[in-house]
């Protein structure tokens, strides 16, 4: 993988992990947008990040339970560091 796969994957990731479960959250905004904006559809890893960001928020935006929208954050946040690894090999 490129530096700048790697440097994408892990702003991603630093932005769940400074993000809260709660509707309109800024880094989990910015996060889903860096995701789709550099989406690669050869990239499994990369697409199940941006599935689970786009689930957390999606679901935290419709007002689901805080302990859900907690899950689902948590969720995202070990996938991208997933996707973070992938990356860095």
């Amino acid at each position: 993988m490129t530096n700048d796969a790697y440097a994408v994957a892990h702003e991603v990731h630093a932005l769940l992990l400074s993000a809260h479960p709660r509707a309109g959250d800024v880094e989990l905004a910015k996060a889903a947008e860096l995701a789709v904006t550099n989406l690669r559809g050869e990239d499994n890893v990369q697409n199940s990040a941006f599935i689970a960001i786009r689930t957390a928020r999606e679901a935290i935006d419709s007002g689901v339970g805080a302990a859900e929208g907690q899950q689902l954050l948590l969720d995202a946040v070990r996938i991208a560091e997933q996707w973070v690894r992938s990356t860095s090999q």
